[in-house]
């Protein structure tokens, strides 16, 4: 019984030795090399904005704000609080980025002081990342692009166009972020 039970444990360490030894072959999956490029997001950033003259915002108005951006869990995302006050109000929210092989793009998922979550995709235009979303506000389909331009260590420059329903595209809002 006693040779029974020690064969027993033996088998077990070896099975465990086994398991311990393809768990280190094993290697731990990496970020995709995209995600180096939305690294530019990291950081702190100050915004001065103006919102257009439009038909979402018929007086325009300015804005300011800041954002803040820090690397997700492993590496895999950015993940980013955010805060500006204009016309519209008080805007607060948390936006990621991570990228998504399968859709060859980025998948933005926003939440902020408002229902729901805008959920889009990012990609590369040339030296131009571009956001895009589709999502309902007021009980109407609304399109949102964003067009992040200008990339340098320190300074980003943003323009968003917006349009409901099948309208065309409108301009809304520009701004420029300086990191701190």
């Amino acid at each position: 019984m006693r040779a029974m039970l020690l064969l027993k444990a033996a088998l077990i360490c070896a099975v465990l030795a086994a398991a311990a030894a393809t768990a280190q072959e094993t290697q731990m999956p990496k970020p995709a090399p995209e995600m180096d490029r939305v690294k530019f997001l990291i950081g702190n950033w100050d915004l001065n904005g103006e919102y257009l003259k439009s038909t979402m915002i018929p007086r325009g108005g300015k804005s300011t704000g800041w954002y803040k951006g820090q690397l997700g869990p492993g590496g895999f995302s950015v993940i980013a609080d955010f805060e500006s006050n204009g016309p519209l109000g008080q805007e607060i929210g948390h936006q990621l980025f991570t990228w998504d092989a399968k859709q060859n793009a980025y998948t933005v998922v926003t939440i902020g002081n408002f229902p729901g979550v805008i959920i889009g995709r990012a990609h590369w235009e040339g030296e131009n990342l571009v956001t895009e979303a589709e999502f309902e506000f007021a009980g109407a389909k609304m399109s949102n692009r964003a067009v992040y331009t200008k990339l340098q260590d320190k300074s980003v420059h943003i323009e968003e166009s917006s349009r409901m329903g099948n309208a065309p595209f409108e301009p809304i809002w520009k701004a420029d972020a300086t990191k701190k």
